[in-house]
């Protein structure tokens, strides 16, 4: 009976460490494939948020070429306030300059990747802790940034208020219609192009608000130079990141 018990002991001993030896593996394969599972979804996370600058990118370089475009429209509305010869040389540039030397947006960047992260609660996945701080930062920065658009809107705003009544409707229809046609002509005659210019003169309100709209592109264009900065610094980081990555896979 000694024997025999010692023997079931033993073997319940033996089944006992398969069993916690079984468990240990299970646990060891599940943590393996969590981990691979985590690993695939930084390397996800962070392609998509390097994809989503690029995009920022090239929306800060268009702003900035839109913007430098559009003051040199102000800065033409300004010298014709003095030099008339200027408006009968350019009376088209003229005509739509007064429409579209306003017109400037900050544009939306793209931060979907990111919102997704982090309202997720997977911001962890990115294991190297300086890049994860760096991301947030662009992201803090970009949203702060664009809380001062509503002085610029209220510029915008004023632009529009103090320019009504230069053109009329008609002449308004064919700038909005004519918008991508750059060497589309009005067709409007010496008589025409006088009033439009005179009715330009009387609006000393419009040339008061002038300068303000050059101030807030030339503000918009240091912005759109900040931005680029900090998505071409994190764009950089993302890209060493995802080659060490890669490297400790081989």
């Amino acid at each position: 009976m000694e024997n025999k018990t010692g023997k079931y002991f033993k073997y319940a001993i033996g089944e006992i460490i398969l069993v916690m030896i079984g468990i240990l593996l299970a646990l060891s394969i599940n943590n393996w494939n969590e981990n691979l599972k985590n690993n695939k979804l930084e390397i996800s996370y962070l392609q998509r948020i390097y994809e989503d600058l690029e995009n920022d990118l090239i929306q800060f370089d268009r702003t900035t070429k839109l913007a430098e475009e559009r003051n040199k429209r102000v800065l033409f509305l300004e010298q014709a306030i003095e030099d008339s010869q200027l408006i009968i040389d350019n009376s088209d540039y003229f005509i739509k300059s007064i429409i579209y030397a306003n017109y400037t947006f900050r544009p939306p960047i793209s931060n979907h990747s990111f919102e997704e992260i982090k309202s997720s609660g997977r911001l962890a996945l990115i294991k190297n802790e300086d890049l994860r701080v760096s991301i947030a930062k662009y992201y803090d920065f970009e949203f702060n940034y664009s809380q001062f658009d509503f002085m610029k809107e209220d510029v915008q705003l004023k632009y529009n208020e103090y320019s009504r009544g230069i053109l009329n409707q008609e002449q308004l229809n064919w700038v909005i219609t004519t918008y991508y046609i750059s060497d589309s002509k009005s067709g409007i005659s010496e008589k025409e192009l006088d009033d439009i210019y005179q009715r330009f003169l009387t609006k000393k309100e419009f040339h008061s608000i002038l300068p303000q709209v050059f101030e807030s592109k030339y503000y918009m264009i240091e912005a759109m130079d900040d931005s680029n900065k900090q998505a071409e610094k994190l764009k950089h980081e993302i890209h060493d990141e995802l080659n060490i990555i890669s490297n400790v896979k081989k």
